[in-house]
This record gives C-alpha cells, sequence and structure tokens, in this order.
C-alpha cells in the first residue's frame, strides 16, 4: 500500500545489499524522453560519486539505437534486447535498479531482477497516469516514487502492494542556470499543446511567445507570437535565461496534482513561474513568495500586469524560487533521497 510521506530516512536493512556510502546504481528506462529523466539522474548519481550504469530500454549504443529503429516498438522486450540486460546485471552487479517510468518498462525486466540470486533494490520513479496492466510492474519494484500526491489514491485503487513515497521531478543545476542578456518583459509558455493549456493561453490579455507542437489554430488567430515546432533542450534554457517570467500550465492528461519540469527549471534560470494551482504547489515552493500562482484567468491576467508595472517585484520572486529550487530540487536531492529512504 502507498504511503502519502516524502522520501526520508526509513532504516530497513535489506539482505543481499551492501550497504556502502558509494552504491552501484543501474539507471534502467527510456532514452530522451520529455523529462530527461534518464539523462539527469546520471549526471547526478556521477557527481555524486556512485558507479553508475545506463541501461535504456530504446537502445544506449549506436548499433543497439539502429536495431531498435528498425524493429519497432516490440523491440524493448525483444530476445536480443532481454540478454543485453543480463549481461548488464551479470557484469555490474548493482546495488540498487533505479528504473526511470516504472509503466514504460517491459514486465520481463522486472522479472528478470526478481529472480536474480542476489537481488538488487528496485526503485520505480513514476510520472504520469498508471496504464490498465501496471500491477505486476509496480508491484515488481520495492519502492515506487510518486511526482503527484494523486498517484497514492490511483495506486490503492490499483492494488499496488508496493509502499510509495512522493517525490517530485528536479532540475539538473549545472545545465540551467541564469544567463547574462537583459530580459524580455514578455510572457513565455513552451509545451505542446492540450484543450486546458489553450484554453488558460487564450484567456490571455496580453500577447505571449508561445512554442510547441500543435498550436497551428492559436497562431491562426494572430493574437500571440507562436512557434509551431519542437525546441532542444539548449535552445529553451537560452529562452529561459532571456524572459522575466515562464508560465506553467499543466498536461490535464498526465497529471492531477503534481508540477511538470516548467515548475523547477525556468526558476533555475533566473525566471520567475507562474503556475497553475495545484495541490503539491505548497509541499514544493512557498506561493506569493517564490512562485505565483493563479486560480483563473482573472488571476492570471492581474498577476501578468503586475510584473509589468512591478519588474523589481518580479526579480524578487525569481530569486527566491532559485534559492529554493538549489537548495532542496535538483536531482542530485532526489537520489539522495532514495539512497536514504532505502538505507543504501
Amino acid at each position: 500500500m502507498a504511503e502519502r510521506r516524502s522520501a526520508g530516512g526509513e532504516n530497513r536493512a535489506r539482505r543481499g545489499v551492501v550497504m556502502t556510502a558509494t552504491a552501484r546504481i543501474l539507471l534502467l528506462g527510456k532514452r530522451g524522453s520529455l523529462v530527461l529523466w534518464l539523462e539527469n539522474l546520471h549526471c547526478a548519481c556521477i557527481r555524486l560519486g556512485h558507479a553508475t550504469q545506463v541501461f535504456a530500454i530504446n537502445g544506449d549504443s549506436l548499433g543497439s539505437r539502429l536495431r531498435v529503429k528498425w524493429q519497432g516498438r516490440d523491440s524493448a522486450s525483444a530476445d536480443w534486447m532481454l540478454a543485453r540486460f543480463e549481461q548488464i546485471l551479470a557484469r555490474f552487479r548493482p546495488d540498487l535498479v533505479l528504473a526511470a517510468g516504472v509503466f514504460g518498462i517491459p514486465p520481463a525486466y522486472y522479472r528478470i531482477l526478481r529472480a536474480l540470486a542476489y537481488r538488487p533494490l528496485i526503485a520505480g520513479l513514476v510520472g504520469d497516469r498508471f496504464p490498465e496492466d501496471s500491477r505486476e510492474r509496480a508491484n515488481g519494484c520495492d519502492r515506487l516514487y510518486f511526482t503527484d500526491t494523486r498517484f497514492f489514491h490511483d495506486a490503492e485503487v490499483a492494488g499496488f502492494t508496493t509502499t510509495g513515497r512522493y517525490l517530485p521531478l528536479a532540475v539538473d543545476p549545472e545545465l540551467f542556470v541564469p544567463g547574462t542578456a537583459a530580459r524580455r518583459p514578455e510572457l513565455l509558455f513552451i509545451a505542446s499543446r492540450t484543450p486546458f493549456r489553450e484554453a488558460v493561453v487564450r484567456g490571455l490579455d496580453a500577447p505571449a511567445l508561445v512554442i510547441g507542437t500543435d498550436w497551428s489554430g492559436l497562431a491562426r488567430d494572430g493574437i500571440h507570437q507562436v512557434q509551431n515546432r519542437k525546441i532542444g533542450r539548449n535552445p529553451l534554457i537560452r529562452l529561459y535565461q532571456r524572459h522575466r517570467a515562464v508560465l506553467n500550465i499543466r498536461n490535464e492528461a498526465n497529471v492531477e496534482h503534481g508540477l511538470n519540469q516548467r515548475s523547477f527549471e525556468p526558476l533555475a534560470c533566473g525566471a520567475l513561474v507562474l503556475n497553475d494551482d495545484l495541490p503539491d504547489l505548497p509541499l514544493c515552493f512557498e506561493p506569493g513568495r517564490e512562485i505565483l500562482v493563479y486560480r483563473d484567468a482573472h488571476e492570471l491576467n492581474a498577476l501578468v500586469a503586475r510584473l509589468r508595472r512591478d519588474p523589481a517585484f518580479a526579480t524578487g520572486v525569481a530569486e527566491a524560487g532559485r534559492r529554493r529550487v538549489l537548495a532542496e530540487h535538483t536531482y542530485g536531492h532526489r537520489v539522495r533521497a532514495i539512497l536514504s529512504d532505502l538505507n543504501l
């Protein structure tokens, strides 16, 4: 049964796992995910001094990536890919397997891990709503870490027996840093379109810069400056560095209460975040001092107008938010929280 509390120092020694200051961590998941979980966790583990290996189920070498592209979606559970996974396990012998995106990983991987004689601990990160066939993968983990507190209820309904903890998304503080250029007052929003997001953006009184996929309808209206395209991480960082304020709107298809990466990354770059009101926000930030929160179009437009009138207010909130991110919301903090929770 999941528990509604954050990852902390629960002291449960596990038989067969050597408790050392330096852990052997195997990162399992997909390369190139929306939040780049594998990549961010890998950098954090290396910086913390842990022996770290990555196994990407969509290919972690040129040869395997080409083979995955040729074989398609079933390649992740193909015999040759599972054999590669078993070889990595035999050679690396991890203390901990960190499954980034539990339900995107085929059940066969959990069966292989559970059958190992020395049995590393398995920590599963959950960032989206669960598919219907989620129980086997969830219960194949020793602990689940939810980015959204609503998932505790969903896990209970789904019949998960694995204990869960709240562990929000985070940021890489060495990539997301403030820039030196003057900041533009124009509101920035970078995300793919959803019906809810479009409704919020259409409620803005002042023009905004909107970048992402599927915004062609908004582009035709001519109110906002729209770039209907995907954007890479480096251009994304530069935009956060050059804008005073970044709009954040949840993806209603994926989350209920939780924060996405736009609650953390712009703040690390020194930009203020205007976030829609979510139950998990006070668990991560102090609303009104470190992040600004709106509940409807009227509140959002009032905040945008205040930022234009009072740039010093925007700067103060952005600076407080950045301090909080660096103090509590980096991927290094997340890795340390998991290791402490699992007594590694």
